[in-house]
C-alpha cells in the first residue's frame, strides 16, 4: 500500500504555528446536576407516555383479557343476607317500679356493636360451621395434616366469607355470607342469625336463672335472720318485764338530773360552812364570832361586844386615873374580865354552832353524792338496756322490711319475665340469590381498564425515574452542560463503510433498512459538519474518539466520521489506539501485522505503518501487535507520532480505548486537540458519563461535545430529519416498536 506523501502547502506551516486550544471547564458530577425545569415537566411526562405507549397499551389489553377470562373461568360467587333486629326496651318491666323506670343513656350504638361482635364470635359461629362443614367449604383445612386439622377445629372458628354490617340509621344488623352454592349461602346466613338470637336470649335467661337462684338463697338466709331477731327481741322484753324500757330511762334521767342539781347545792353549802368554820377557828376577833353567829343570837353578841368596849374604855380611864392598887381599878378590871368572859362564851357558842352546821352540810352532801352515783348506775343500766332493746327492735324491723321488699320484687320480676320479648330477633330471612355478585363483567372491565392504565403510566414513570441512563439529547445537554454534536439512530445493519461509489448509503433491500441507513448517514454528516465548524473557529488537527465503557460504538462512530470527512476531499488519518482490543483493521479488512505498537517501540516509521484505504483520502494506522505496556509507550512517544501525523494529514482521528478502567486514554486525551465522547443511549448511566467527563477534565482535555449513539427514533426530534417524509418516519417508528 502506497505511503502518504509529505505535504508542501502552507497548511503545514499553519499547523506548526497553531496554538493549542484552551481546555474547557469540566461539567459538574452527575449527582450535583440541577433538576429539569418544572416548565418541562408536562412535556417530559407526555414524552415518557408516548415512548412507552405500546407497552402501556399491551399491559391494558392484558388486563382486559384477564378480566374477561376471570368472568368466564372462575366459579361464580353468590351472597345471601339476613336482617336481624336488635330491640332495646324503654322500660325494665310491665308492673311494679320497673314499669316506670326509663333509661336516660342512649347506648344503642354500643348495643349494636356488641351484637355485631357476638355474631362473629366462636359460640355463635361454631354450631353453623360444624353443621355445614364450612371450614372445609372455605378450604381452610387444605394442606393440613390430621393433627393440624384437629387443632384447627378446636381453635376459635373464623369464617372468611362471613360479613357483618349495620345499615345506617337503623337498629338492624345485616349478616351476609358468600358461597358458590346460593342455597348454602342462604342457609349459613339464616343459621348465623338464629344462632345469634338464641345465644343472646339464652344468655339473658341463664343470667336471670343464676340471679334468681342467688336471690332465693339470700331470701332464705334473710328469713332465718328475721326470725332469729324477732325471737331475741321477744326474749329480751320478757327478761326486762316491761313493755317500753325507754320510758323508764326517761324518768331515771330526769331524777338523775334533779339529784345532780341538789348535790351541787349541797356542795356549795358545805363549802360555805367550811369557810365560816375555818374563819372562826383561825381568828379571835369579834367580827369572826359575829359572822359565825346566827340571826337569833346576833343581838346578844352585839350587846356583849358593846359591853366589852364600854368596860374597856372605862377601865382605861380608871387605869389612867387610879393606880393598880386602887379599888376602883380592881373593880373596873374585874368588870372588864367578866364582860370578856361573857363574850368568849358567846364566841365559843358561835364556833360550836358553825361546826354543827358544817357537819350537817357535809353529811347532806355525802348522802346526795351516794344517791347521785346510785342513780347514775341505774340510768346507765337502763340506757344500755334501752339501746340494746332499740337495736334489737330496729334490726328485727329492718330484716322484716327487707325480706318483704325482696319477696315483693321477686314476685314482680317473675311476673315481668313472662312479658319479656327477645332482644335479638330475625327480621328478614335470607333467600337463595339468583344473581351472582362476582365476577361482574360490567364492573370488572372498567375497573381493569382504569387500574391497568394508571398502573401502566405509573410503571412507565417509575421505570423512567429509576433509569439513570440518558435517552433524550436535550436532557443530556441540560444536565451535563455539554454540547450534543450528533444523535445517531439505532440500526442493526450499518451502511457500508467503504465501497463503491456511494460510501454512506444504506445496505439492504428492505424499506426499513433503507430508512435506517439514510438516518444513520445523515447523523454522521451532522457530526462531520459540527467538526468542520469547530475547525473553522479554531485550529484543530487531531480529535480523540472515546467512550465511558466498552460496546458503546466509539470505533464505529470514528470509522464513519473518518469516511465522511474523506468523502468531502480531506486527507484523513484514522489511528486505532486501542491496542488491547483493536477492531479498525477488521472493519476495513486490512492487515494488523504492522501498526501503532511498532511505531511506539521504534520498529517502523509512520509512512511504513499507515495503510491507504479504498476511500480516496482515507488512511488507517492499525493498532499493530499487542504490547505488554501500552500506557508507558504512549506516554513516551505518542506525542511525536501525533505531531508527525498532523503535518501529513488534514485531520487525525484517534480511536482510543474506553476512558474508565484504562490508564492510557487520559494520556491520549492530553495529547490531542479535541475530544469527542461517545455514549450509548438508554444503556450508559449518567453517573458513568459524569465520571468520564471528570477524568477528561483532570487530563486537561478539550471536550468539544458528546455523540449519542443507538438512539431510538422515538427519543429523537423529527426536525433533525426534515428532508424525509413524516410518513416514512412513522413507518420506521412503528416497525421498531
Amino acid at each position: 500500500m502506497d505511503a502518504p506523501q509529505p505535504r508542501t502547502d502552507g497548511s503545514l506551516i499553519r499547523s506548526q504555528m497553531a496554538i493549542r486550544p484552551a481546555i474547557t471547564v469540566p461539567s459538574l458530577p452527575y449527582e450535583e446536576l440541577s433538576p429539569i425545569d418544572s416548565s418541562r415537566s408536562f412535556e417530559r411526562f407526555t414524552q415518557i407516555v408516548l415512548t412507552q405507549r405500546w407497552k402501556i397499551l399491551a399491559f391494558m389489553s392484558g388486563a382486559m383479557i384477564l378480566a374477561i377470562a376471570i368472568q368466564f373461568t372462575i366459579p361464580k360467587v353468590y351472597e345471601a343476607s339476613t336482617l336481624v333486629k336488635v330491640d332495646r326496651h324503654s322500660a325494665m318491666g310491665v308492673v311494679g317500679q320497673e314499669a316506670s323506670q326509663v333509661s336516660s343513656v342512649d347506648d344503642m350504638d354500643q348495643i349494636l356493636t356488641t351484637q355485631m361482635e357476638l355474631a362473629q364470635s366462636d359460640p355463635v359461629v361454631r354450631p353453623v360451621a360444624e353443621k355445614y362443614d364450612l371450614l372445609r367449604v372455605e378450604k381452610q383445612l387444605n394442606g393440613l395434616t390430621p393433627e393440624e386439622v384437629e387443632k384447627k377445629k378446636a381453635a376459635p372458628i373464623e369464617l372468611k366469607k362471613l360479613k357483618i354490617t349495620r345499615p345506617p340509621n337503623s337498629y338492624l344488623i345485616r349478616i351476609s355470607y358468600r358461597a358458590r352454592d346460593p342455597q348454602l349461602a342462604a342457609a349459613v346466613a339464616n343459621g348465623i342469625a338464629n344462632s345469634l338470637s338464641e345465644h343472646a336470649n339464652d344468655t339473658w335467661n341463664r343470667s336471670y336463672t343464676e340471679l334468681s337462684t342467688l336471690v332465693v338463697k339470700d331470701m332464705e338466709s334473710l328469713r332465718t335472720k328475721m326470725e332469729s331477731s324477732t325471737k331475741m327481741l321477744a326474749k329480751y322484753e320478757q327478761e326486762l318485764g316491761m313493755v317500753d324500757p325507754l320510758q323508764r330511762a326517761t324518768i331515771l334521767s330526769s331524777r338523775y338530773s334533779q339529784l345532780n342539781t341538789e348535790f351541787t347545792s349541797a356542795q356549795e353549802e358545805r363549802l360555805r360552812r367550811e369557810a365560816v368554820l375555818s374563819s372562826i377557828s383561825g381568828s379571835t376577833g369579834l367580827a369572826a364570832a359575829q359572822a359565825a353567829d346566827g340571826a337569833a343570837q346576833s343581838s346578844l353578841l352585839s350587846e356583849a361586844i358593846q359591853h366589852v368596849n364600854a368596860a374597856r374604855q372605862q377601865f382605861a380611864s380608871v387605869r389612867a386615873y387610879y393606880g393598880e392598887n386602887h379599888p376602883e381599878y380592881k373593880k373596873a378590871k374585874k368588870q372588864v374580865e367578866e364582860v370578856e368572859t361573857e363574850l368568849a362564851e358567846l364566841r365559843g357558842n358561835a364556833k360550836d354552832r358553825a361546826g354543827a352546821e358544817f357537819r350537817q352540810a357535809l353529811e347532806r352532801e355525802n348522802r346526795l353524792k351516794h344517791m347521785v352515783e346510785k342513780t347514775k348506775v341505774e340510768v346507765n343500766n337502763t340506757n344500755a338496756k334501752a339501746l340494746q332493746y332499740e337495736q334489737l327492735r330496729s334490726e328485727a324491723d329492718n330484716d322484716r322490711k327487707l325480706y318483704e321488699d325482696l319477696a315483693n320484687r321477686t314476685r314482680v320480676a317473675d311476673l315481668n319475665k313472662q312479658f319479656q320479648n327477645a332482644t335479638v330477633q330475625v327480621a328478614a330471612e335470607a333467600l337463595p340469590p339468583q344473581e351472582h355478585i362476582f365476577p361482574k363483567l360490567l364492573i370488572n372491565l372498567p375497573v381493569a381498564l382504569v387500574l391497568s392504565g394508571l398502573l401502566g403510566v405509573l410503571g412507565a414513570v417509575l421505570s423512567n425515574a429509576v433509569d439513570t441512563t440518558f435517552s433524550d439529547p436535550e436532557d443530556v445537554a441540560s444536565q451535563l452542560n455539554i454540547d450534543i454534536l450528533a444523535t445517531i439512530p439505532a440500526t442493526k445493519r450499518l451502511p457500508q463503510a467503504c465501497g463503491p461509489p456511494n460510501l454512506l448509503e444504506a445496505a439492504g433491500s428492505s424499506r426499513r433498512s433503507e430508512l435506517l441507513g439514510s438516518y444513520f448517514s445523515e447523523a454522521i454528516r451532522t457530526l462531520r459538519t459540527a467538526v468542520s465548524l469547530l475547525i473553522m473557529e479554531r485550529p484543530v488537527r487531531s480529535i480523540l474518539m472515546t467512550s465511558a465503557t466498552p460496546m458503546e460504538g466509539k470505533s464505529t462512530t470514528a470509522t464513519y466520521l473518518a469516511v465522511a470527512c474523506a468523502h468531502v476531499g480531506k486527507r484523513i488519518l484514522l489511528i486505532d489506539a486501542d491496542m488491547r482490543r483493536p477492531t479498525l483493521h477488521k472493519k476495513f479488512n486490512v492487515s494488523n501485522e504492522t501498526g501503532l505498537s511498532d511505531m511506539l517501540n521504534g520498529l517502523t516509521l509512520l509512512r511504513n505503518a499507515v495503510k491507504k484505504l479504498d476511500q480516496p483520502g482515507l488512511y488507517l494506522l492499525p493498532a499493530g501487535p499487542q504490547t505488554p505496556n501500552p500506557a508507558d509507550l504512549i506516554s513516551m512517544r505518542f506525542s511525536a507520532i501525533l505531531e508527525a501525523a498532523s503535518r501529513e494529514f488534514d485531520l487525525v482521528i484517534v480511536d482510543a480505548p474506553p476512558m474508565l478502567g484504562v490508564s492510557e486514554t487520559q494520556e491520549l486525551a492530553s495529547f490531542v486537540d479535541s475530544v469527542i465522547l461517545v455514549t450509548r443511549a438508554n444503556v450508559t448511566s449518567g453517573k458513568v458519563v459524569s465520571e468520564t467527563l471528570a477524568c477528561l477534565a483532570r487530563a486537561r482535555a478539550n471536550v468539544i461535545g458528546l455523540v449519542m449513539n443507538q438512539v431510538k427514533l422515538a427519543h429523537t426530534s423529527y426536525d433533525n430529519y426534515s428532508y424525509y417524509s413524516t410518513k416514512s418516519m412513522e413507518e420506521l417508528e412503528n416497525s421498531q416498536n
